[in-house]
């Protein structure tokens, strides 16, 4: 899967390694196209995760929230989006 974001986010910060102080300009632009969606703070999160690439163990791991809460938020997220999977994300909000 391509990855949209150009750095990876880290936990709970946004960031791995502290380096940045706040999220760089392509998360940022990739939050204001999600905007419309009304994700909860949560589901973006979970969401960029997802369109970072990251696998479901290491989205768990780096949210700290058990299985059956990421499915939830997953569903959740594809509800809204109006997708079915996770390779729908990137052309729901232009980015494909």
């Amino acid at each position: 899967m391509t990855e949209y974001l150009p750095e990876p986010l880290g936990k709970k910060t946004g960031v791995r390694g502290g380096k940045r102080k706040g999220p760089s300009r392509a998360e940022m632009s990739i939050r204001l196209q999600l905007a419309p969606f009304s994700l909860t703070r949560k589901e973006t999160e979970i969401t960029l995760l997802l369109l970072e690439g990251l696998k479901r163990e290491e989205i768990l791991e780096n949210c700290e929230i058990t299985n059956n809460t990421l499915k939830t938020h997953i569903r959740q997220i594809y509800r809204k989006l109006n997708v079915t999977a996770r390779a729908d994300i990137p052309g729901k909000i232009g980015l494909a």
